[in-house]
């Protein structure tokens, strides 16, 4: 795909959210990307803490884009955030399914982590079923991780006309990260790379007009 970017980040450190620096690395990573993006950006979440704590340090930043949170059963947020036009949308839950934004208004879509499914009655019916751990990973937890994933990327390209980034941030998926191939299979085949300040930027450059980069420009 010509018109769009895949960003996987070898900065970010492996996820845990309780450790206060993987959540400024995480909030570090954001506001490089969305610097080179020029704000149009949604960042979705796995967590509504981890959304809140990383929202609160970018806040703090000072950037030049309008920030915006989601909050459960909440949609006022994403009117706002399509009538800025170069604001930053932060996310979880229903955005990863269902939520049309076409257009510039979101070009930069950053997954801060891959969405592997929570343990339900379920899941562990399904386990028992497998046998060993490592067969229901790879039967049903890492199948419903890269659904998940596509329906993320997904946001980011609603039309034949549309351009943009997807970044993740999951040490997972970087080139020593054990999902890494699965992760690359999965999404439609495009340019991948770890530079922000280089390709990223230059991919902004290239795909958008000048009216992108004005303030409030959608």
């Amino acid at each position: 795909m010509r018109n769009t970017l895949l960003y996987i980040s070898e900065r970010a450190p492996f996820p845990n959210n309780k450790d206060k620096r993987y959540i400024t690395a995480i909030a570090d990573e954001i506001v490089r990307l969305v610097r080179a993006s020029h704000g149009h950006a949604a960042v979705l979440f796995t967590s509504y803490n981890v959304m809140g704590q990383v929202y609160a340090l970018v806040k703090k930043r000072g950037l030049p884009f309008p920030l915006f949170r989601l909050e459960r059963g909440g949609t006022g947020a994403i009117e706002r955030f399509k009538k800025s036009g170069n604001g930053i949308l932060f996310a979880s839950g229903a955005l990863w399914e269902g939520i049309d934004i076409p257009g510039d208004a979101l070009s930069l879509l950053i997954i801060v982590k891959l969405l592997f499914p929570v343990p339900d009655p379920i899941g562990d019916y399904e386990r028992s079923m497998c046998g060993d751990m490592e067969t229901y990973k790879a039967r049903a937890i890492v199948p419903d991780m890269l659904v998940k994933l596509k329906q993320g990327f997904g946001r980011l390209i609603r039309s034949e006309t549309d351009t943009g980034v997807c970044a993740i941030l999951d040490s997972r998926a970087g080139e020593s990260g054990s999902y890494r191939s699965r992760v690359l299979a999965a999404l439609p085949a495009c340019n991948v790379t770890d530079s922000v300040s280089g390709d990223v930027q230059a991919f902004m450059a290239a795909k958008k007009p000048a009216a992108y980069f004005d303030s409030g420009s959608g």
